[in-house]
């Protein structure tokens, strides 16, 4: 249970209230729910939650739910401002996160204000409106039905039911060239470059510089293609650009230490793992 009580000074209500998500545990451990977020305005109240549970989709890092309640008598522009400014936020600081809206929104509409994300309830909330309403910055992910109110609420409850598809599902496998770098392939490009007459290019060019450094740097690739080794790999469609052999190796490591109840073995794995990552990063950036 996550709450965030609703402070009377600051949202201007006599009653008492507030925001509640219910995280159950065997989806996501207690110690992997995380507030990012809780806002208390006439306007708005708004809670956004980081959560990791025990199993995502591998193209997304982790998932964050935020919860608003837009009273009736709320300005929706300032409202919806809010919103924006703050899912704004957790993007940008989150930008694999998968990221979901939901609450009672009464008068106020998000088309505008949240590009990208997609309304999942269909059906109506109360009466004949569509007051309760969840966004998510995710196409055909879910499909909405309507159930009865809980205990005395005048709201219905809805009921959203997965339909996505993860991306190893529906995009292929492809294949694609990379180099094999190491310490003797590189000396023997420096060696290659060494024995170049240089001269030789500032004859045929002279004053075109432009002409020159094309010709200069078609002959340095022509000979990186002729000394570097080549291999074709695999990439699946939701494997990570510094995701390669020697990660995925450490990765099944730490899962046959976690399956055998070997917290050092695990430990050291994603240790490892984690460090490899980073190195795989850098060297992705260092070629962009």
């Amino acid at each position: 249970m996550v709450r965030a009580d609703r402070d009377r000074t600051l949202s201007r209500k006599k009653s008492a209230g507030g925001l509640i998500l219910y995280v159950n545990i065997k989806w996501c451990n207690p110690g992997h729910v995380t507030v990012k977020e809780t806002i208390c305005t006439p306007d708005i109240e708004l809670l956004a939650v980081g959560l990791r549970p025990y199993y995502l989709p591998r193209e997304f890092s982790h998932a964050i739910v935020v919860v608003v309640y837009i009273p009736p008598s709320a300005n929706a522009a300032r409202a919806c401002d809010v919103i924006h400014s703050t899912v704004a936020r957790l993007q940008t600081d989150h930008p694999g996160a998968f990221l979901t809206i939901n609450g009672d929104f009464n008068h106020a509409k998000l088309p505008n204000t949240l590009t990208g994300f997609t309304q999942y309830v269909k059906c109506s909330t109360r009466e004949s409106k569509i007051l309760d309403m969840m966004y998510a910055n995710v196409k055909e992910a879910y499909s909405s039905s309507a159930l009865p109110p809980l205990g005395t609420s005048d709201h219905n409850l809805i009921r959203l039911v997965p339909t996505y598809k993860p991306v190893v599902r529906h995009q292929p496998v492809t294949t694609r060239t990379v180099q094999l770098w190491s310490g003797e392939v590189e000396e023997k490009l420096q060696d290659c470059l060494q024995i170049t007459n240089w001269d030789l290019f500032t004859e045929d060019f002279g004053e075109d510089v432009e002409g020159l450094a094309d010709c200069i740097t078609l002959y340095i690739r022509t000979c990186e293609e002729s000394i570097v080794p080549t291999k074709k790999v695999r990439c699946f469609p939701n494997n990570k650009l510094w995701i390669n052999k020697n990660i995925k190796a450490l990765l099944n490591k730490k899962k046959r230490a976690f399956m055998a109840k070997d917290r050092v073995g695990g430990k050291v794995s994603s240790e490892g793992a984690e460090r490899r990552i980073e190195e795989s990063q850098e060297g992705i950036q260092g070629e962009n």
